[in-house]
């Protein structure tokens, strides 16, 4: 069964805590994938979302920089079950109060993305 995109793990936050879930971000997943992701082994996004009010801070934008890799499905070592399609697309996101470091934060993306994939999803890397 094919869900979509979905968040798989956070960093950098507490355990047990979903930015997501704590800011209404359900487009999450869909935002950090760009159109036309297919066409390309590496693209990127840049979006904004609204991190909600809390009693310490006042509601305000955060900046959103994802890098999508995708690989053929036959490439990868071991490949579950839940691997439908004959390609597999992973974004890594990177979300920050200011879109000021982005062109840094995209060079990074890229190489973790790269290195992510060239493991071809071995559960032991």
């Amino acid at each position: 069964m094919d869900i979509g995109p979905e968040i798989e793990s956070w960093f950098g936050v507490n355990d047990g805590q979903d930015p997501a879930t704590d800011n209404d971000w359900s487009y999450l997943p869909f935002m950090a994938l760009s159109d036309g992701a297919h066409a390309s082994i590496e693209d990127f996004s840049y979006f904004t979302l609204r991190r909600r009010p809390t009693s310490a801070n006042a509601s305000s934008s955060v900046f959103g920089i994802s890098c999508t890799r995708q690989m053929d499905a036959n490439d990868l070592l071991n490949r579950p079950s839940d691997v439908t399609r004959s390609t597999v697309q992973k974004a890594v996101v990177a979300i920050a109060d200011s879109p000021q470091s982005f062109g840094h934060l995209r060079e990074k993306l890229s190489m973790v993305t790269g290195a992510w994939f060239a493991q071809r999803y071995d559960k032991n890397h």
